[in-house]
């Protein structure tokens, strides 16, 4: 009856700390899931970077510019070499393609809409061009939109075609483009995001496709721009290579501006290999095998192939978080295990597709979330201990009861269990499921399997539960014989039952509060983790304690229940059962170590418990 509510409010609390680390669950179960993540796939503009740009070159056959003042205030400084009007006609082409803008708010510069072209808009503004952006379209003007296959936009206006996309998309499309792949090549070595900007004359009439539209190009230049990457992301790859999980960056940007980025960060080292999309193998089972390995990074990548690269790396066995931000993410999104979209640049669409939001498009958010996750795996195993030695203690009773035909007296009823489960254990359960996350949490890899392993199934059944069973039964059986009653003799009845079975209820709630110390670490002395690091579990207790003890000395609430309070020798061994649980769980936590020490010492892996 507990273990449900106590389920929902871990996930719940696991919920709510993400949201305080910038991670907005839409899906309850993606809590846990994301801790037993083992493979992520990162793009790189606004998760490695701060997706703030900056125009800090510009190219074209004529001149040279560059930008040096970062960000989107219109009054920095555009340095240019050779022709000013060359250098403005690439801008005011680059212009017309773009929708975003910057605008200021609270004192501050900001961008509106996509941050590339609110970049172009302030490196347009600083060449002293009046931009317009915002504004309505102008009349007959045609807009054939970015594609990611295309990967290039087009703009028709006044009888002029205006594109602006990737280098590898317009430049073959461009009559002449003499120098200009050698300036791409220089550009993305260090890490720059470049466009290519190009126009043609059409005339009035209006062509009747992008295809028609986008040839015949006279290229106006080159665009570079600045992402620098965010803080704390070498820490957080850091991370994750501790934590046993492997970082992929699957990005739609040039091959050599994603290896810079992805050098620069720490993602890949020098010699690890770059792939594109178009060199994917078709062969699934393949393309998994290419991908599982540190430091990979694939660019060029549509949706299509991202979705691809979710479904192979989780029929290699992985558990897949996957970020996205555009219209066709949806896909991968759902197709991975955890889906995470961008909650500051995502479309609504990748939103509505994805299990978690990440608000601040940070990667160390997700490392947040990823250590979270496996502390509410933890939290679920902790009082799934807790609960399975309650049960071990509720059943025996009925165990020697049944097996004695009946003769034994029943030291626990039904209403006295559904007292214990509800009314006491929720509160402390849920406490436990609240469980501040361990520093070693992420210091090796998830622990991928059952929740009902074998060392919750040995603590619970094979030393706890049967420890906490024997006090609540020693507890029933010293009242009795304190009453005159002995085995053999007649069922006993009355007040000296109601005593009894009071012994073995109040027993079961203080070794409960013992079990609740014990079951916060499965290898750890209680006192080590800090009496007071989980603030909720010493108010929970308490709370359990006034409602057991309310049951107790109430008396209609105690006759309804069959028990009254204790004799003599009951309290003594009630109150015994709370210490001498918590040795036998130190004497088995030592052994426990002892044994791990010497598996490591025999070139085993030791298990990291919680």
């Amino acid at each position: 009856e507990a273990l449900l509510p106590t389920v929902t409010l871990s996930l719940a609390w696991g919920a709510e700390q993400m949201s305080r680390r910038n991670v907005l669950v839409r899906n309850l179960e993606a809590v846990e899931t994301l801790g037993s993540t083992t493979f992520v796939c990162i793009d790189k503009t606004g998760t490695l970077t701060r997706n703030e740009m900056t125009v800090v070159q510009a190219w074209c056959p004529a001149g040279v510019a560059t930008s040096p003042d970062p960000g989107y205030d219109p009054a920095g400084t555009v340095l240019v070499q050779g022709s000013p009007d060359a250098i403005r006609e690439l801008a005011r082409a680059a212009i017309r393609c773009s929708l975003g803008y910057a605008f200021e708010q609270d004192g501050a510069w900001r961008a509106h809409g996509d941050p590339m072209e609110a970049a172009i808009d302030v490196f347009a503004r600083r060449l002293g061009l009046s931009t317009a952006q915002g504004t309505p379209a102008p009349p007959g003007e045609l807009r054939y939109p970015f594609d990611p296959l295309r990967r290039r936009m087009s703009v028709e206006a006044d009888g002029v075609i205006s594109v602006k996309g990737a280098p590898d998309s317009v430049l073959p499309l461009c009559r002449e483009a003499d120098g200009a792949t050698a300036v791409v090549d220089q550009l993305t070595s260090r890490g720059l995001r470049v466009i290519a900007v190009a126009a043609r004359q059409v005339g009035a009439s209006p062509t009747a496709s992008a295809a028609e539209a986008e040839r015949d190009l006279t290229l106006l230049g080159l665009l570079a721009l600045e992402d620098p990457p965010r803080p704390l992301v070498h820490e957080a790859l850091a991370a994750c290579r501790r934590a046993g999980i492997l970082v992929a960056m699957v990005t739609g940007d040039h091959p050599a501006t994603a290896a810079a980025i992805a050098t620069e960060v720490g993602l890949r080292g020098p010699d690890d290999p770059v792939h594109t999309g178009s060199e994917l193998p078709e062969d699934d089972a393949a393309l998994g095998a290419l991908l599982d390995r540190p430091g990979v990074v694939v660019a060029r990548v549509s949706p299509e192939q991202k979705l691809r690269i979710a479904r192979a790396l989780r029929a290699r066995g992985h558990v897949v978080a996957m970020t996205g931000d555009g219209v066709n993410d949806g896909p991968a999104l759902h197709e991975a295990n955890v889906g995470i979209a961008m909650g500051k640049s995502g479309t609504d669409v990748a939103r509505e597709a994805a299990d978690l939001v990440l608000l601040d498009d940070r990667f160390a958010s997700i490392v947040g979330g990823i250590e979270l996750g496996r502390a509410t795996y933890v939290n679920i195993r902790r009082f799934l201990t807790y609960h399975l030695t309650d049960n071990v203690a509720e059943l025996t009773p009925f165990l020697f009861w049944a097996l004695s035909g009946g003769t034994f007296p029943l030291a626990l009823g039904v209403l006295q269990i559904l007292a214990l489960d509800i009314g006491t254990d929720t509160f402390t359960a849920t406490a436990l499921g609240a469980e501040p996350p361990g520093r070693h949490l992420l210091e090796g890899p998830p622990v991928r399997g059952r929740l009902m392993d074998r060392t919750v199934v040995r603590r619970a059944f094979g030393i706890l539960g049967p420890t906490e069973a024997l006090c609540s039964m020693g507890a029933f059986v010293a009242s009795l014989l304190a009453a005159g009653w002995r085995p053999g003799a007649a069922y006993p009845t009355g007040a000296a039952l109601d005593a009894a079975s009071g012994a073995a209820f109040v027993t079961v709630v203080l070794a409960q509060v013992a079990n609740a110390l014990a079951c916060r670490s499965s290898t750890r002395w209680p006192g080590s983790l800090g009496w007071t690091t989980n603030r909720l579990l010493g108010p929970a207790v308490a709370v359990g304690l006034g409602i057991s003890a309310s049951l107790l000395v109430i008396p209609f609430l105690a006759r309804a229940l069959g028990q009254s309070s204790p004799p003599l020798w009951g309290w003594a061994v009630a109150i015994l059962a709370g210490p001498l649980l918590l040795a036998v769980d130190g004497v088995d936590k030592q052994v426990r170590r002892h044994r791990v020490a010497l598996k490591s010492e025999a070139g085993g892996r030791p298990h990291s418990g919680g």
